[in-house]
């Protein structure tokens, strides 16, 4: 269990690691904050899930989510290749590339597990600087075994 941590630890820092690179001038470098969920398998396990989101321009958003049903953490980092591209005045689309890895609180064969995430999404800008977002995610898990998962997400971040 130790060693499942650590390399955990290890895992999301390599994740998170390299954002000041792309940071602006912000609190924290940040250019948006906010507050998610998930439904089915957006970070390898199935389940559901809740989390806050953080932005550094177009790369990373980075999610630190504590899945509710499979009792356990995950992290993610996904670079946005399209973002907010207009489609309406008040409504956007993104497209982003990633990965993500969490960690069992319990335990067992599916203690650990990393992998690759695609996020296809709509943004809706009710007023400036507020978006709403919901988004299906591809999730191929890599380990311990490969697969393909489905899942969603939707929340919410103020642009900074």
């Amino acid at each position: 269990m130790k060693r499942n941590l650590v390399f955990a630890l290890a895992t999301f820092l390599l994740l998170t690691g390299f954002t000041p690179l792309f940071a602006k001038d912000t609190p924290l470098g940040l250019s948006g904050a906010g507050v998610y969920g998930s439904l089915g398998s957006t970070s390898g396990a199935l389940g559901g899930g809740v989390g806050v989101a953080l932005k550094w321009g177009a790369f990373p958003v980075v999610g630190l989510q504590y899945n509710l049903l499979q009792s356990r953490i995950n992290a993610s980092a996904d670079y946005y290749v399209v973002d907010a591209k207009g489609i309406s005045t008040q409504l956007s689309y993104f497209l982003g590339a990633g990965a993500y890895a969490g960690l069992g609180l319990k335990g067992g064969s599916s203690a650990f597990d990393i992998g690759l995430r695609i996020p296809v999404g709509l943004q809706f800008w009710p007023v400036k600087g507020l978006e709403l977002f919901a988004a299906p995610v591809l999730s191929v898990p890599l380990i311990p075994a490969p697969a393909v998962g489905f899942g969603a997400e939707f929340g919410l971040r103020v642009r900074l």
